[in-house]
């Protein structure tokens, strides 16, 4: 077996991939010296539950990265690098440290998106990426609090739920006609939209926020909204400047191959930072979700210690849970066919997407099972048959072989 690491190794960043990474690396049997350079001064933690299970209960151990396998590891927190020397192999943090590498590990995530135009008054404008954001939104969430989420995508829609199920009054602000916008299909956008405002969240699609006065926040259809509190959810950017201005390759994100390789030898990039090619759309995008940040990163790990490791091909997917409706969503979020298997109006079915007849994405609600097997069948370009597929009571872990089988 041919190892290519070479030492020490270096990462930056300290959230889920590079645990996940480093974690990989040790238990393949590896025990070079490893150092995980971090912003925040936190110990690791998951950042799904910051907009749903910390805003209920406020357990902070809850989250925290597992880190019994990331054994005889240096953490250096509260740190931020500033500059790369591919050449020299050293990496420059704020305060003067250097710090040599014979492999570096960009694993530095993304930062969301503001609205500069929102300069914080007495209302709060806050975003939520960190555990900080998370304390910070949740001290205000109470009983009648007037919350504004700007931005329909999942983060904000989880929070909107969660502020709900506490007793806040919630509008959410959406500059498209539609919620989910980018990762779902309108069908199951018209299923979360009637479920919210079912649920007394104040929807404003196709609407922007033209300033903050106070508490009062001018809306681009010339309303006004008071508000306690406002949370900016419109979607992040790839912390790829340290690697652009080394000289390695990117665009809103490292370009990478499915070994978590960029363009300079022995410098590897893994989880949201990385632009990375779609195994169903063919195209190289930023795949923004936990479960891509935690295998692509132990697909990179392992392919350090064994060259043969198979490239990471998974079909990205990602989960929501709002309300009573689990939703997991994979592949595509559209095609040339849509089927609806179920009832997903009343809470339990799928909808799925085909294109030249190959599913190529699936969105179950309450349907966890049916889910397991679309995401199986559009990683094999299943070709299922259509009567069957729509029939609930086929089991969808037979759609893709014949009904004769």
């Amino acid at each position: 077996m041919t190892v290519t690491i070479k030492e020490p190794v270096l990462v930056l960043g300290g959230g889920l991939a590079a645990v996940s990474f480093v974690g990989t690396l040790r238990s393949q049997g590896w025990n070079g010296p490893i150092c995980v350079v971090a912003e925040e001064e936190e110990a690791p933690y998951d950042r799904p539950p910051l907009s749903k299970e910390f805003q209920r209960e406020g357990d902070e151990e809850k989250i925290r990265l597992d880190l019994r396998l990331a054994k005889d590891v240096e953490w250096i927190q509260n740190a931020r690098a500033v500059s790369t020397d591919l050449q020299g192999r050293q990496v420059t943090l704020a305060d003067g440290r250097q710090l040599s590498w014979g492999t570096l590990v960009f694993a530095t995530g993304a930062s969301p998106r503001t609205l500069p135009a929102l300069a914080s008054g007495p209302a709060p404008v806050l975003t939520l990426r960190t555990l900080d954001d998370a304390r910070r939104i949740r001290a205000r969430l109470v009983p009648d609090a007037a919350l504004t989420v700007i931005g329909g995508g999942v983060i904000g829609l989880e929070l909107a739920a969660t502020a709900r199920a506490k007793g806040a009054n919630v509008t959410l602000v959406e500059a498209t006609p539609r919620v989910l916008n980018r990762c779902a299909p309108s069908t199951l956008a018209e299923l979360v939209e009637l479920t919210h405002r079912t649920h007394g969240v104040d929807l404003r699609l196709g609407c922007t926020i033209s300033r903050i006065d106070g508490e009062q926040l001018h809306l681009s259809d010339g309303s006004k909204l008071h508000t306690d509190l406002v949370v900016v959810g419109i979607g992040v950017l790839a912390n790829d400047t340290l690697a652009r201005e080394a000289g390695i390759a990117t665009d809103d994100g490292i370009f990478v191959d499915g070994h978590g390789r960029t363009t300079c030898p022995d410098v590897l990039a893994i989880g949201d930072v990385t632009r990375q090619r779609n195994p169903v759309s063919g195209r190289f995008e930023r795949i923004e979700t936990w479960s891509n940040a935690h295998k692509q990163s132990a697909t990179a790990a392992r392919a350090l210690i064994d060259p043969s490791t198979p490239p990471y091909a998974e079909v990205p997917w990602y989960w929501t849970d709002q309300y009573d409706l689990k939703i997991q969503v994979a592949g595509l979020a559209g095609g040339d066919q849509e089927v609806v298997r179920g009832d997903p109006a009343s809470g339990k079915g799928s909808i799925i997407q085909l294109r030249d007849g190959r599913l190529v994405g699936a969105c179950s609600i309450n349907s966890a099972r049916d889910f397991m097997a679309f995401k199986r069948l559009i990683a094999a370009g299943g070709r299922p048959d259509m009567e069957r597929l729509r029939d609930p009571t086929v089991d969808a872990t037979k759609l893709g072989v014949p009904a004769t089988a």
